[in-house]
């Protein structure tokens, strides 16, 4: 919570306010001192902390934060649902070739692209192997290694 009045009210930084019957200009509290501030009540108020909301339920009571793990079952639910959203999202957009290749037998997947679909569909088995094996701590650190297409360039190579 950034700065306070000492009635409670929040002034966000930035934005014009009124106290009493004074208007204050948007940078006001940027170019006023600490001392400046205080003499017409203000005060800043540390922001509250709170964990990382991929892991945990954050909740504040009476200015207080309270943070509890998300339980384990639900985040591999979610951490799995999610790998498998988007290894079908990557392979979503070559789909087409593999249709292709079935209904027309002499248009086989290119090589490079069914590299890729492989690759997709190997790290998501990987993801789900590893989301399933991990308790709390481990699930968080999992690092995601999806392929690039085929047809991805690099900024500096399509310049």
């Amino acid at each position: 919570m950034p700065f306070k009045t000492t009635i409670g009210l929040t002034i966000p930084l930035d934005q014009s306010f009124t106290l009493g019957d004074v208007q204050y200009p948007s940078n006001w509290l940027r170019l006023t001192s600490d001392e400046e501030k205080l003499g017409i009540g203000i005060t800043w108020e540390e922001p509250l902390k709170f964990k990382d909301e991929r892991w945990y339920y954050n909740r504040v009571k009476d200015g207080e934060v309270t943070s509890t793990p998300i339980p384990l079952d639900e985040l591999k639910e979610r951490e799995t649902a999610n790998a498998k959203k988007t290894a079908g999202a990557m392979l979503s957009g070559s789909d087409w070739m593999v249709i292709r290749s079935v209904d027309v037998e002499e248009r086989p997947v290119p090589t490079d692209w069914a590299d890729y679909r492989a690759a997709v569909r190997i790290e998501c088995n990987r993801l789900e192997e590893q989301i399933a094996a991990s308790a709390f701590e481990s699930i968080q650190e999992i690092q995601q290694n999806w392929p690039r297409d085929p047809d991805f360039k690099e900024i500096d190579e399509a310049v």
